[in-house]
């Protein structure tokens, strides 16, 4: 499979057109294999993602791997209330991350650490209580004004939230899953119900700092905004299409 991705013809082809369509990635591939089928030029696709060679500013579109991949650790908390929930609901879809995943990038040092657990919309009410039954500072959807009231920024708090429909996850075990870096960045765009409580400028500084680090998605970025509502703010945080391709 190596030698068939001709990888350093590729890199080289796409440092200087890149980002390139499906089309001219099998024209690049049919000038050495004159006879090569869509099916197999989907194979080495998927093959050259999950290398982390390419990915994909935008659906339809690829473009060399430069910066790193997303792979946040996952705490030993958050593991073990994905398995309680995992027992006790196999049939209800969760994501769960811990905010330092997002506050690591503000360039202060949060005494907070919360795990923010989101769930199908049916089942919200129902896995809150059986949460708050096994953990203390466990919160239901806080509103500002909740979270400056009754959420100590020295505990770790669990927040309980909906989890939307067609959300951009990556599934870890069954029904277990961990958002994408575009379903954290909208979000907190949003930040409503309240996952990190700052400012305007430190929402900014944030996303500034990840576009640095990682790669995104726009397509995925949009298509999840538009069902928080929130795409025309996009531009505003320097989440624009023309500055991701």
């Amino acid at each position: 499979m190596s030698t068939a991705l001709r990888l350093s013809e590729l890199m080289n082809y796409l440092e200087k057109n890149q980002p390139v369509s499906t089309k001219q990635l099998l024209e690049f591939y049919r000038a050495f294999e004159p006879d090569l089928k869509g099916n197999t030029l989907r194979w080495r696709i998927y093959h050259l993602k999950q290398a982390n060679v390419i990915y994909t500013p935008k659906r339809g579109l690829y473009a060399l791997q430069e910066k790193k991949a997303f792979l946040p650790e996952q705490t030993e908390k958050m593991k073990k209330l994905a398995l309680q929930i995992q027992e006790k609901y196999p049939y209800v879809n969760f994501s769960v991350y811990p905010t330092e995943w997002l506050a690591n990038f503000t360039g202060h040092m949060y005494q907070s650490n919360n795990i923010i657990l989101e769930v199908d919309i049916d089942a919200l009410e129902s896995v809150f209580h059986f949460v708050k039954e096994r953990y203390t500072n466990v919160y239901l959807s806080p509103d500002r004004e909740v979270y400056n009231l009754y959420i100590s920024p020295r505990e770790e708090n669990i927040i309980v939230n909906r989890l939307y429909v067609d959300a951009p996850l990556n599934r870890i075990q069954g029904n277990y899953h961990l958002p994408k870096l575009e379903k954290l960045l909208v979000d907190l765009i949003v930040n409503e119900p309240i996952i990190l409580p700052i400012g305007l400028s430190e929402v900014k500084t944030v996303i500034t700092n990840i576009l640095g680090k990682y790669n995104i998605n726009y397509s995925t970025l949009l298509r999840y905004a538009k069902k928080r509502h929130t795409e025309k703010k996009l531009a505003s945080f320097g989440l624009k299409e023309s500055e991701m391709l």
